[in-house]
């Protein structure tokens, strides 16, 4: 790290850093007095750091703590997917076809969008050339929305389109694919010719490929998917085992937490794959869509930092050993059994794997009965934390306790422990794989702590425990449940999933209906720290907004 620069008032050479983000320089303490007024606003725990291959990316300029929130971001550009269905240009709400844009025609939520601010200069646009969209059909994704985000781009000012520019594309290696065809012949064609927008074929395939390249997807309620273009969180490096979760606000500003504690120095770090998807498929997915070749510990690692999660079992030696990729950042490379040494070849491996995940998609989510076929099915093939045998527990702990005909009070003994032992196996992993308080990890402590908690009352029902084993049992569970909330309160859409899991388990510390008295203090405890979590979910805003940085001495 650097220890001089300039000053960032008068430019000459300067040496006395601030003390907080340790990326800004002063000649003395009365020019660091004079900046401290704008600089509040932009210091942070993370600068710019740059390197040959890496390119530009994020590090810690301070140690950061877990949970901390190490700096937000708002978008440049942001707008629909590439295919997507109906959505409100004025809102990004889902939209109606047919409440059509008075001006340009494309569907809005309602009549009052059509002077959205977002929509109005591109809007106004088309409206001027004689375009007007016409859509009709709401059932299928829709490929014309293509266009809208590179027409954002165009009508960005030139400040803005800089910014854009200088975030990395891929052009060179993205412009000869079958997608970028398409493209070209028609979002170059709709823009540069219909629309005559002041753009370049260059500047509109660019713009896609950035988009491609650094967007991140943003989930809302009622189905709706955005792609978001950050110009900060562009710069984080991506592993695949992140020390990094965000957020994003009902504002579409995103704000980025640490999940971990990270030492000063160390790259902040984010994820554009899943947790639970094999190393091969991982390294694809990247390959294909952020045409990088990913090297990160994990993905050099045979055994993905101890899980197996693309292990499968050895025929040869009846389930003995593990087959292992002998040289996982070569796709070529053989696989073989770590314990009678068996090869296979990478290609048998591929095909098997696109056979189990094609066979995943097509299960039928909607009730536990084929998901458990599957893992029967497949249990001497697959180690029991492959990937493909995760995804399908991870689907069965979502069903167990929350689906019709499968809730929490529908569910018997036999089906309460399986919840329990698949979510047992799921948080192994992901506490490896998403360490600290990621979003993953947190949701299956919801599911983990309601399990335990129907387990705890059927088990002292039957009376094959004590009352003060179950309340036992009972103060683990708010714990559990503590620490989710933690996390998941800073989610918009868990807002009422949290509140829901907070009265069920309020109704759950009542163990005994023929008693209204519980007899440890400790209960007691618990359902007032309930109480007091229900009404902080009630009366706080879940966004966490980022604190006023204090003022230091100067």
């Amino acid at each position: 790290m650097s220890t001089e620069g300039k000053c960032a008032v008068c430019l000459v050479d300067a040496a006395q850093q601030c003390a907080g983000c340790k990326a800004v320089f002063y000649c003395g303490r009365e020019h660091q007095k004079q900046h401290w007024g704008r600089h509040r606003f932009e210091c942070r725990p993370i600068k710019v750091a740059e390197d040959p291959v890496q390119g530009r990316y994020l590090v810690a300029t301070k140690n950061i703590s877990q949970g901390d929130l190490i700096f937000t971001d708002s978008p440049l550009l942001i707008g629909p997917k590439m295919v997507s269905s109906p959505i409100c240009l004025g809102c990004h709400q889902p939209a109606s076809v047919d409440c059509p844009c008075p001006g340009c025609g494309w569907p809005l939520c309602g009549p009052e969008c059509a002077n959205a601010p977002q929509h109005k200069a591109e809007c106004q646009l088309m409206k001027d050339k004689g375009f007007r969209a016409d859509i009709k059909d709401a059932s299928k994704p829709l490929s014309e929305y293509a266009c809208i985000v590179p027409l954002r781009y165009a009508l960005l000012p030139e400040e803005k389109i800089k910014k854009v520019k200088s975030l990395q594309s891929h052009l060179e290696t993205r412009r000869m694919t079958p997608l970028y065809t398409v493209l070209r012949n028609n979002v170059v064609g709709f823009l540069a010719m219909r629309l005559q927008a002041e753009v370049t074929e260059e500047d509109i395939l660019g713009v896609c490929g950035v988009m491609d390249t650094n967007a991140y997807e943003i989930r809302r309620n009622g189905g709706v998917k955005l792609r978001g273009l950050y110009p900060l969180a562009s710069l984080m490096n991506h592993d695949c085992v992140p020390n990094t979760r965000h957020v994003f606000d009902r504002d579409d500003k995103m704000l980025v937490f640490a999940t971990v504690d990270i030492s000063k120095g160390s790259p902040v770090t984010s994820t554009y794959t899943h947790a639970l998807w094999s190393t091969h498929q991982r390294r694809a997915h990247l390959r294909a869509t952020k045409c990088f070749e990913c090297r990160c510990v994990r993905c050099s690692d045979p055994a993905e930092l101890g899980t197996y999660l693309g292990a499968i079992l050895c025929s040869k030696c009846a389930g003995k050993g593990k087959v292992l990729s002998t040289a996982p950042l070569d796709d070529a490379a053989p696989w073989q059994c770590n314990n009678c040494q068996a090869q296979m070849t990478a290609k048998q491996i591929v095909w098997g794997n696109q056979a189990l995940q094609k066979e995943l998609e097509q299960v039928d989510k909607n009730g536990p009965q084929q998901l458990e076929a599957f893992l029967e099915r497949y249990k001497a093939i697959l180690h029991p934390t492959n990937g493909h045998a995760l995804q399908a527990k991870l689907a069965l702990t979502q069903i167990y306790g929350n689906v019709p005909g499968f809730l929490l009070k529908d569910l018997n003994n036999d089906q309460v422990e399986r919840k329990l032992s698949l979510t047992h196996d799921l948080l192994d992993a992901v506490s490896v794989l998403e360490p600290g308080s990621s979003r993953t990890r947190a949701q299956l402590q919801l599911e983990l702590q309601a399990a335990m908690v129907l387990q705890a009352k059927l088990d002292m029902e039957s009376e094959r425990i004590t009352r003060e084993r179950a309340e036992e049992i009972l103060g683990d569970a708010v714990e559990l449940l503590k620490e989710a909330s933690e996390v998941l309160k800073t989610e918009p859409d868990m807002e009422g999933k949290l509140q829901e899991k907070l009265m069920i388990l309020m109704q759950q510390l009542e163990l005994d209906d023929t008693s209204n008295e519980r007899n440890s203090d400790s209960a007691v405890d618990e359902e007032l720290a309930l109480e007091d979590m229900i009404e902080n979910l009630q009366t706080e805003p879940l966004i966490v907004k980022p604190r006023k940085p204090m003022r230091r001495n100067m």
